[in-house]
């Protein structure tokens, strides 16, 4: 009897820790600090020239991106060719002003396509 209890309260445990893991709260990009301030072309050029390092150094962190919009959807936006970058929502921006426009985003560092030569971000904000 006292196996069971002890066998049946490990199973409540290790339930436990495996539901707060699962399920665990998301990150708040937009509210943390950014580790780094790069532009978007030398960010995608440091990920095609050193991918191993670059990618120890930016992956899964809380970045900011400078560069110049050159393309936009809906829901995300790229950045000198070099930066895609993915909103949880639309980011208001119009694609008639997009123009020589020098943003700023923030967003977590996703990982680099080697096929496409762009690095990506999601949970991107507009900083300016």
């Amino acid at each position: 009897m006292k196996k069971l209890l002890i066998a049946i309260l490990i199973l409540g445990i290790a339930a436990f820790v495996g539901y707060k893991y699962i399920y665990q709260s998301h990150r708040d990009i937009q509210e943390e600090k950014a580790e780094f301030t790069v532009d978007a072309t030398d960010l995608a050029r440091e990920f095609s020239e050193t991918p191993d390092i670059t990618s120890k150094k930016y992956l899964n962190k809380t970045i900011i991106v400078k560069g110049e919009v050159t393309e936009i959807e809906a829901n995300s936006l790229m950045l000198n060719d070099a930066a895609y970058c993915t909103f949880d929502n639309d980011h208001n921006i119009a694609p008639s002003s997009l123009q020589s426009k020098k943003y700023t985003i923030k967003g977590r560092c996703i990982g680099y396509d080697e096929l496409l030569e762009v690095v990506k971000l999601d949970q991107a904000s507009i900083i300016k």
